[in-house]
C-alpha cells in the first residue's frame, strides 16, 4: 500500500507541475494588455509611457519564464498575487469566498449521493419495473441537459411560480436549496450511471445468486452483498462526481448570485483580472486532481486487486 501511495504521489507532483505551467501560459497569453485595462478602469487614458510604467510595476515587462518562476515560488509560499482591480491580496479574496462554495458543494454532494444510491438500489430491486425505466429516462435527460438550464427551470417553477424559495443570493438556509439541487442532479446522474451497472453485474455473480438461493431476502442480498461488490466503483464515481461539482460551480454560482469562488472568477474574467483568474483556475485544477487521487487511494484500499496492477 505504501509503495502504491508513493508511486501515485510522484505522478501527482508531475501532474500538478504541468498544470501550473498550463494555467500560467494560458492566462498570460490571453489577448489584450492588462495594464491598459487597469488604466481605463481607473479613468486614465492609456499612453505609451503610462502603460510601460504600469507594466514595470506589475512585473509584466519581464521574460515569460522569469515571471512564471516568480509566480510559482509565490504560489508555493501561499501568495497568489494581488488583484489588478483593487490591489487587494488574491489569497484573502478567495479565502473569504471558499466557505460559501464549500457549503454549496457539500449540499450538492449530499443531494447527489442520496438520490443516486436510492435510485440505484430501487432499480436493482425492480430491474424490469416501470420505476426502473422511468429512472433511466430521467437519468439520460438530466445528464444531457446543461446545469444552467436545470437551474433556470427550478427558478421559474419553484422560486417564481410557487414563491417557495429565494431566487438567489445567500440570505438564509433556504437559499442553498435550489443551487444545491441544480448541481446535485447533475452529480447524481453521473453516480447513478456507474452504480446501476455495477449493481446489475454484482447481482449476476455466483456467490450473490447462492445467497438468494439459500433464501436470503432480495433486499438484504442487494444491500449486503451487491452493494459491497459495487463499492470500489462507487468510490471512483464519487471522485468524478465531486470533480464535476467543482467544474459546474462557476455556472451555478453565477446563475443564483451565490457569493462563492466561482462568482468571483466570472467577475475577474469580465474585468481581465489575471491574478484572480490564474488563482481560481489553478486551485480548481489542483482540487480536482487531489480529489481524483484521493478516490484512487480509497479504491486501492477497498480493492486489493488494484495494488497489483
Amino acid at each position: 500500500m505504501t509503495a502504491v501511495v508513493l508511486r501515485r504521489g510522484a505522478g501527482l507532483l508531475l501532474t500538478l507541475l504541468t498544470l501550473s505551467v498550463l494555467v500560467f501560459l494560458l492566462t498570460s497569453m490571453a489577448p489584450g494588455d492588462p495594464a491598459e485595462e487597469i488604466l481605463r478602469r481607473g479613468g486614465i487614458q492609456p499612453t505609451a509611457t503610462s502603460v510601460a510604467a504600469l507594466r514595470a510595476e506589475l512585473g509584466l515587462d519581464r521574460p515569460l519564464f522569469s515571471r512564471y518562476l516568480r509566480w510559482l515560488l509565490d504560489v508555493l509560499g501561499g501568495d497568489l498575487g494581488r488583484s489588478y482591480a483593487d490591489r487587494s491580496p488574491v489569497t484573502t479574496e478567495i479565502l473569504s469566498r471558499v466557505p460559501a462554495t464549500l457549503r454549496l458543494a457539500g449540499a450538492a454532494a449530499l443531494v447527489a449521493v442520496v438520490l443516486a444510491v436510492l435510485a440505484a438500489v430501487w432499480t436493482a430491486l425492480r430491474p424490469r419495473g416501470l420505476g426502473s425505466r422511468a429512472v433511466s429516462l430521467v437519468t439520460v435527460a438530466v445528464a444531457g441537459v446543461p446545469p444552467y438550464v436545470v437551474g433556470i427551470l427550478l427558478i421559474s417553477v419553484v422560486a417564481v411560480g410557487l414563491r417557495a424559495l429565494p431566487t438567489g443570493g445567500d440570505s438564509g438556509a433556504g437559499a442553498v436549496v435550489l443551487p444545491a439541487l441544480t448541481l446535485g442532479l447533475a452529480g447524481a446522474a453521473t453516480l447513478l450511471r456507474l452504480l446501476r451497472g455495477d449493481l446489475a453485474h454484482a447481482l449476476r455473480l455466483p456467490f450473490v445468486k447462492l445467497a438468494a438461493a439459500k433464501g436470503l431476502r432480495v433486499r438484504r442480498t442487494v444491500l449486503v452483498h451487491a452493494v459491497r461488490v459495487a463499492a470500489p466503483s462507487a468510490v471512483t464515481a464519487a471522485g468524478l462526481m465531486l470533480a464535476e461539482l467543482l467544474a459546474g460551480a462557476v455556472v451555478v454560482e453565477t446563475l443564483f448570485s451565490w457569493p462563492g469562488v466561482g462568482q468571483l472568477a466570472v467577475s475577474a474574467i469580465r474585468q481581465r483580472d489575471v491574478p484572480v483568474v490564474q488563482a481560481y483556475v489553478l486551485l480548481t485544477a489542483v482540487a480536482t486532481v487531489l480529489l481524483l487521487a484521493l478516490a484512487e487511494v480509497c479504491l486501492v484500499a477497498c480493492d486489493p486487486r488494484v495494488r497489483r496492477r
